[in-house]
């Protein structure tokens, strides 16, 4: 068929907040950019939505333009699409948007209207990184794939990974290497505190820090999580290390000898153990009353967001302070952050943390599945 148009769809990720929380300010500069790239306006209407949050669609001669913004991640949602006859205009209408709304980072689809989609692509699914690259990752067999109450879960069979779970397309673990992750979790908390009683775990829905941990065997171990659909989830899926994994030819003897070790299951139906108990929280609801633990394991993403509707230096505060009125003298503290290249969260992690801990130190740890290496963080209570 004969392209009929031109549409846009782009991600402004990291813009100004103040600006995306404006419905004013909005409508003014969807209005301006649309006069200034040579487009007809024939009207605007949208929503101010509370407490944040603004719609504004223009209807255009030449079809519609409409932005969508989530002020608390910083993020601007935008849909361009002109006729054929005004194709030529929406690269200066995109130019002036990314003036004013100032995104550090851009990403663009085009589509020709009018022509086969192909939207999603079988077999794989892209792991987004706002560093600078993405994450492809063949799907040999789906096993969930649904939009949970907070979340899009996905779990899949790699051939190269095992089982894999993904949260909102993040890959969260994998069965070929989980003990890493796991291990670079719980380690720093051994090596600064030999006797731990009681533990908490912040997120890890999988099972896989609470299965590192009872290795210890302690008192009791809190996993508090408010997505229950991910753990019953990991209960049914993640239980059994996938058939293939020490018959690929790639894997050294290393990793061979480790993966034997630790990857049996990934949770060993830890969640079964009388030590584990399990808490369906939002984290910081539950840290609100004290409960004194000698370890905290902060498992949860840096970017919250779009989960929480907070913007992410006052969750990261809160948190923080829940974490450390919540510790025993000289309690400690672990943490995964982020990759080695998110050197903005790196840094705001840097001017946040001694505020609320002591004697801190980062690592990095490099994670297969995740394809880079990834940064931890311990710490105690101050």
């Amino acid at each position: 068929m004969k392209p009929l148009g031109k549409q846009i769809i782009a991600e402004f990720i990291n813009c100004s907040g103040r600006i995306l929380n404006n419905k004013e300010e909005i409508d003014s500069i969807l209005a301006e950019g649309i006069k200034k790239s040579g487009l007809t306006l024939i009207g605007i209407t949208g929503k101010q939505f509370f407490p944040v949050g603004v719609t504004s669609i223009a209807i255009i001669s030449e079809s519609h333009v409409a932005i969508h913004t989530y002020p608390e991640a910083g993020h601007a949602s935008l849909d361009i699409f002109t006729c054929a006859n005004g194709a030529r205009n929406i690269n200066k209408l995109l130019k002036f948007l990314r003036e004013k709304l100032k995104p550090q980072t851009v990403r663009l689809m085009e589509i020709q209207r009018g022509n086969p989609l192909t939207v999603n692509e079988e077999n794989w699914i892209t792991s987004f990184s706002n560093t600078g690259f993405e994450v492809k990752y063949f799907v040999e067999k789906v096993y969930v794939s649904k939009k949970t109450k907070y979340q899009q879960l996905d779990i899949i069979d790699n051939p190269n990974f095992g089982r894999m779970m993904f949260l909102d397309k993040d890959v969260q673990i994998a069965e070929r290497d989980s003990y890493l992750y796991d291990r670079s979790m719980v380690n720093p908390i051994i090596e600064r505190k030999k006797d731990i009683k009681r533990v908490a775990i912040l997120g890890g829905g999988d099972g896989g820090v609470l299965r590192e941990v009872l290795k210890y065997k302690p008192d009791v171990a809190f996993l508090i999580d408010i997505d229950e659909e991910v753990i019953e989830a990991a209960k049914e899926y993640l239980p059994m290390i996938h058939k293939n994994s020490f018959k690929n030819k790639r894997a050294n003897e290393e990793v061979i000898e480790a993966a034997k070790e630790y990857l049996p299951m990934i949770h060993k139906n830890s969640f079964k153990n009388k030590r584990a108990r399990i808490v369906i929280d939002d984290a910081n609801k539950f840290l609100a009353e004290k409960h004194g633990f000698d370890a905290i394991i902060y498992d949860l993403t840096m970017h919250p967001e779009a989960l929480t509707n907070m913007e992410r230096v006052e969750f990261l505060r809160q948190i923080f302070s829940g974490i450390r009125k919540n510790l025993t003298p000289d309690g400690v503290v672990s943490m995964q952050c982020c990759s080695e290249f998110d050197t903005e969260t790196i840094s705001l992690l840097k001017r946040l943390l001694p505020r609320y801990f002591k004697n801190i130190k980062f690592f990095t740890e490099f994670i297969p599945s995740f394809c880079e290496n990834w940064v931890f963080v311990s710490a105690i209570k101050r």
